[in-house]
């Protein structure tokens, strides 16, 4: 703004008078600051190769984003919790909400083919005060449910399979439910057991089954994670991370991705090549990991929020190995999905 006004035809003597500059600053400061915040939620698109550039933004301060996922639609489907007003909600990326579950503190939700949508609901603080896994029609009606007993037990993920059942990962342990409430495949103990016990999770917030029937379960980790695969027979076939994590050095100042370590893995995805796309929230980074399990390279999104007041990051989605969703706080309460385009730097630790 200030560049137009030394760049337009106006000279000094055109303006003699002081509260004449002095409004014409503030009527263009007053329509500046309107368009920054009359739209809460705003969505940017550039011309790159893979997927349109997103920067969603909401309003709300009594919640954030603990999980979300990006819809074929384009849509977000965003997990708000807190201490007011948790929900589920669809939303386009110009902020008009099409759909909404409240009164749930949901740590994830997928859409599912049928159009209706799967929630991970903790337990609290509503009604039924009881963790469930729900089906739950764009009417809002629950179609499926399945109760756990005790708040320890609480759901962080459940995806529904191709078969028609109900993969959902458990404090400890992971569970396949079909339609009719049955368990027919389990793994770890459902409480805390020291390391080195098969089955030993220590953390696990997510598990997904793949195409040829293996479990992609991925570890958080209490000082450090892991990102394992699973067969049917409950045998580890490949893995990365060691579920532990070296200190830094006294006099680093940010967190550095160690090769052979997570600190605090999120999410994966295998590539169409068999390689795995890890992102890591302890390190801000995402990581790309052989079959073998050798690391391949790491692309950090440190150095892309550097400008951006963070308060808090909560969930990180790879798109590619050089693309992220993260989504965040900022300090002034307001929380933010963000699309980053990284550059691929090769793993020199």
């Amino acid at each position: 703004m200030f560049a137009w006004l030394r760049q337009s035809k106006l000279k000094p003597k055109q303006i003699k008078q002081p509260k004449l500059k002095n409004f014409v600053l503030v009527f263009f400061l007053t329509i500046a600051a309107y368009l920054l915040f009359a739209f809460p939620a705003v969505a940017l698109e550039t011309t790159t190769e893979e997927a349109i550039y997103i920067d969603y933004q909401e309003d709300f301060k009594v919640s954030h984003p603990n999980f979300f996922d990006l819809l074929p639609t384009g849509n977000l489907l965003i997990c708000r919790v807190g201490y007011q007003k948790p929900a589920v909600a669809e939303v386009t990326l110009d902020g008009q909400e099409v759909w909404s579950f409240s009164g749930i503190q949901a740590n994830s939700a997928l859409r599912l083919a049928n159009g209706n949508y799967l929630l991970a609901d903790s337990g609290a603080p509503g009604p039924p005060y009881i963790p469930r896994v729900c089906e739950v029609s764009p009417q809002g009606n629950i179609v499926w449910e399945y109760r756990f007993s005790s708040l320890a037990q609480a759901p962080r993920y459940a995806e529904r399979l191709a078969n028609g059942n109900t993969l959902i990962t458990l404090p400890f342990k992971v569970i396949e439910v079909t339609p009719a409430k049955k368990v027919v495949w389990s793994y770890g103990w459902g409480k805390p057991v020291p390391p080195g016990v098969p089955g030993y999770l220590a953390c696990p917030v997510n598990a997904t089954r793949q195409a040829n029937g293996n479990t992609l379960v991925v570890d958080h980790g209490l000082i450090g994670g892991r990102v394992f695969e699973l067969t049917p027979q409950k045998q580890i076939v490949w893995q990365y991370g060691a579920g532990t994590y070296p200190r830094l050095e006294p006099t680093s100042k940010e967190p550095a991705s160690k090769p052979g370590y997570l600190k605090q893995p999120v999410y994966v995805v295998k590539l169409p090549d068999g390689n795995a796309l890890i992102s890591d929230l302890g390190t801000q980074a995402l990581i790309t990991v052989s079959r073998d399990g050798k690391l391949i390279n790491t692309v950090s999104w440190r150095s892309s929020l550097t400008a951006l007041p963070v308060l808090n990051q909560w969930w990180a989605r790879p798109l590619t190995p050089e693309k992220v969703l993260v989504a965040f706080t900022l300090t002034s309460l307001r929380s933010r999905i963000l699309s980053l385009n990284l550059e691929k730097q090769q793993n020199t630790a």
